[in-house]
């Protein structure tokens, strides 16, 4: 009997012992290390997004330089609009020669553009691709397939390029007649095609005399 009591007393200490362990800490709450010092579950950083590739933004001017806007195209068929910068002054012999640049066409200048009243004044050199055809190779975007599509986009674009770029707010850029010669100042004339403009009359493709 005494055995058996000295048993079940030692069963009571081990249920007692094993209730006062340390329940462990739940997800989320602070646990306390050995140290004494309460630990919290690390942060997480918020991760940097990094743009898009490809989401390429038209051109900004850099400081010191303005844009201004060149069409290619031709009046029958429509144009495209392609953005310029350029520094100082704007002037026709700019916006010509970023035509040039922007196609790759010889678009040189026998001399500089008559600015009047109501108009301006081109002769284009007889090196230009007016007159010797398209460069080789040409750029896939600018591609021209015969002499009579080249001629009249060279013709349209510099003409609708100047109308829109020296005509003011509110203005009609059509008012602002656009006249073509030859060195010598002779009227222009492309024999290849069999066409000519006379020099007293505005350019306008459609008004080609025939020879």
């Amino acid at each position: 009997m005494k055995k058996l009591a000295i048993l079940f007393a030692l069963t009571l200490c081990v249920a007692l012992a094993g209730c006062n362990q340390p329940t462990p800490p739940q997800g989320g709450e602070p646990s306390q290390n050995p140290s004494g010092t309460v630990s919290t579950p690390p942060v997480e950083e918020p991760t940097a997004t990094t743009p898009p590739a490809g989401g390429s933004t038209d051109p900004t001017p850099a400081e010191g330089e303005q844009a201004a806007t060149l069409y290619i195209g031709t009046k029958a068929n429509g144009f495209t609009e392609y953005p310029m910068t350029y520094e100082g002054d704007l002037t026709p012999e700019k916006l010509i020669q970023g035509i040039a640049d922007l196609t790759g066409w010889n678009l040189s200048l026998a001399e500089d553009v008559i600015s009047g009243k109501g108009g301006m004044s081109v002769c284009l050199a007889s090196e230009s691709s007016l007159f010797t055809g398209p460069p080789d190779p040409q750029k896939d975007e600018f591609h021209m397939y015969d002499l009579g599509q080249l001629a009249e986009t060279i013709l349209d674009s510099i003409q609708k390029t100047l109308q829109e770029g020296f005509t003011g707010e509110g203005g009609d850029p059509d008012a602002l007649d656009i006249w073509y010669y030859m060195e010598g100042n002779q009227p222009l004339e492309l024999p290849i095609l069999g066409l000519s403009w006379p020099i007293d009359q505005p350019y306008q493709w459609a008004g080609a005399e025939t020879e």
